[in-house]
């Protein structure tokens, strides 16, 4: 588990000289992990930055400007820190790829819930991970619908940014959704929960890729279990390439491992 640095703790942070990726524990199991800027708000809230208004004529904000998140982006990376940014609304998502291009710097960012076309090539291209939630397109489609009817940038563009070559990373959000990585992958295969149709099918992407995003590097780098490695593995009871959207949210876990260790049997 990494641990994220909020910019009012940098100085700290950097004064004691940790970088990501250092141990914060004996196990190694919880380390440093990226300085997060939270770069506007939400959809529900109608504070996340958005190109078109919502439908109160608000268009949400930005909570730091371009200079500032380029400034200590690159004090950040000069330290040994990694930077990721929370951007939900396409002005949120833009100005946070201006900045890492502006420092000159790889980096991630987290949600990516409304990205402009021009903008879904640019995260491949400018080494920037999307770390999304694929929940939060089931569980917001009527939200979006609603309050996102006006724009005209992408909603939850999974397939878009994998196939231009972006790695995504999937989570939860924990609580805001549900921890479960497999409700996860099957909302991000099916796009719908419940008895409806998919919402924009066109956005779904395949159980291969889907399982890629769920662990180790991501999508773009899918792990391969070798020999001698020190693994963290399940178990589990079905094939996830081959099983429907109600078999991967019930997906049963026979035993996990972490870090080798066996930490679970059933």
């Amino acid at each position: 588990m990494a641990s994220a640095v909020y910019p009012e703790h940098l100085d700290r942070v950097v004064a004691e000289g940790l970088e990501t990726g250092d141990r914060l524990d004996e196990s190694g199991l919880i380390t440093v992990g990226a300085l997060k800027f939270v770069g506007d708000g939400s959809l529900g809230t109608r504070t996340a930055a958005t190109t078109a208004p919502y439908l109160d004529g608000e268009r949400g904000a930005m909570n730091f400007e371009l200079d500032r998140l380029v400034a200590t982006i690159t004090r950040a990376a000069g330290s040994g820190l990694a930077s990721t940014v929370h951007a939900i609304g396409d002005i949120a998502v833009a100005t946070a790829l201006d900045a890492f291009a502006l420092a000159g710097v790889p980096g991630r960012m987290e949600h990516a819930q409304l990205v402009a076309a021009s903008d879904i090539p640019r995260f491949a291209r400018l080494g920037i991970e999307a770390s999304v939630q694929p929940q939060h397109a089931v569980d917001d489609r009527d939200l979006t619908d609603s309050l996102w009817a006006s724009q005209t940038a992408t909603p939850y563009p999974l397939r878009a940014l994998n196939d231009a070559g972006a790695n995504l990373l999937f989570g939860s959000d924990a609580p805001v959704s549900i921890l479960d990585p497999w409700v996860q992958i099957a909302a991000a295969v099916a796009r719908t929960d419940d008895d409806r149709a998919a919402w924009q099918p066109e956005q779904a992407v395949d159980a291969r890729t889907a399982l890629a995003a769920s662990t180790g590097g991501g999508s773009a780098d899918p792990q391969v279990i070798e020999p001698g490695a020190v693994a963290d593995l399940a178990i589990i009871a079905v094939d996830p390439l081959a099983a429907s959207a109600e078999q991967l949210r019930a997906m049963p876990v026979h035993a996990t491992l972490l870090a080798g260790r066996v930490t679970h049997i059933s």
